[in-house]
């Protein structure tokens, strides 16, 4: 009887153990993914303002 809770015990902890590295690994990949989407999202908005800043300069350049 000892043996069998032994085994069931241990059996109980690899499968806890597996679940728990699973998600771990499915939140790494969330977060890295939500990092990429930021920096995108960052470096498109710099592009933006970068083009925007150009137009106007082009702008003022015509008036003079």
């Amino acid at each position: 009887m000892v043996q069998n809770r032994q085994d069931f015990t241990k059996s109980m902890m690899n499968t806890l153990r597996g679940g728990a590295d699973n998600l771990t690994l499915a939140d790494q990949n969330e977060e890295g993914a939500n990092l990429l989407a930021l920096n995108t999202r960052a470096q498109l908005a710099t592009s933006a303002l970068s083009f925007a800043s150009q137009g106007d300069q082009q702008v003022l350049q015509f008036l003079r």
